[in-house]
């Protein structure tokens, strides 16, 4: 179990923006419940095309998966034995048959704490294939591939994105820019840039992609509203970009041309503070992190994955 002492829960309660009161969401068709309850605090989730879904745990450091169908997750890695054991991006990467995982140190949030630690398992069986440590003070969130396994890995503390090449044992960073600060969602969209969000700010950049793979442009994208705590995001096929606003208990698309992007918060209930979002086929998934009771005394109850209407 990973340890928090009272500095560390305060900051990170900073640090996520505490989020208005929100109910949690009332268990739908086709919802999946991470773990068996209570102690989870999953941050992020993935899938793959046959319709698993994959979530870390921000508490108990490991990684669920729920089998296509299921209702339920249950544990498909344990957490870590050495290194940060908190578990934020995961990333299901299924041209390299490895599953990405971004696992860092809530103290880092104080400005303390060890460095975060990405490791790469594989997909089928859950055996690691390689971890590496982030050099300085850092704190690893979600993460991105392209179609020839390079990994981007997005760092909240440090303003900057890591790039992992195919069969590297070390990450460098590719991007980095104090406007960046709080960088927290990305994901690539079908212009081939990288787009990431900041938590702290509510900003949307736009990374270019040089030919020879290093980064160009940074541009920061005008959006019709502002965003509010966004959090993990992903591309649907229909090209829009669909954003967790985690302070608003929301899902917001964004309809993106060239510099400026168009925000249309998805209708619905409310969720209590959504972290990330992943798409199976044509239906998003969202997850309901409920991080604002995150070190709270009261029982958070189950933690779940909902289906969402995006038309």
């Amino acid at each position: 179990m990973m340890k928090m002492n009272t500095q560390g829960w305060a900051a990170l309660t900073l640090a996520l923006l505490t989020s208005t009161a929100a109910l949690a969401q009332e268990a739908v068709s086709g919802t999946i419940q991470i773990g068996d309850g209570q102690r989870e605090y999953p941050e992020s989730i993935t899938s793959t095309a046959d319709g698993a879904i994959y979530s870390g745990s921000l508490r108990d450091g490991a990684i669920y998966i729920a089998l296509p169908g299921a209702a339920q997750a249950a544990m498909m890695i344990p957490s870590p034995t050495t290194g940060p054991a908190a578990t934020f991006g995961v990333h299901a990467d299924e041209s390299s048959n490895t599953l990405w995982a971004c696992y860092a140190d809530m103290a880092s949030f104080a400005g303390t704490g060890q460095p975060s630690v990405l490791r790469g398992y594989d997909l089928t069986s859950g055996a690691e294939k390689i971890a590496i440590t982030l050099d300085g003070k850092n704190l690893c969130n979600d993460i991105a591939t392209t179609a020839n396994g390079t990994a981007y890995v997005a760092d909240t503390i440090g303003a900057a994105i890591y790039r992992v090449a195919p069969g590297a044992s070390e990450a460098a960073i590719w991007a980095q820019d104090e406007s960046m600060a709080g960088a927290d969602g990305l994901d690539f969209g079908p212009d081939g840039a990288l787009y990431v969000n900041s938590v702290t700010t509510g900003k949307l950049f736009r990374i270019d992609v040089q030919a020879d793979g290093t980064a160009g442009a940074i541009t920061e994208l005008a959006v019709s509203e502002p965003l509010t705590g966004p959090d993990g995001m992903r591309f649907g096929a229909n090209g829009k970009l669909y954003v967790t606003e985690n302070a608003l208990g929301r899902v917001t698309e964004l309809t993106i041309d060239g510099d400026t992007a168009t925000a249309r918060p998805l209708p619905g209930p409310k969720y209590q503070f959504p972290t990330g979002v992943t798409f199976v086929g044509d239906t998003l998934y969202v997850l309901e992190a409920k991080l604002d009771t995150l070190g709270a005394e009261a029982d958070p109850g189950a933690f779940s994955v909902y289906p969402a209407a995006i038309d």
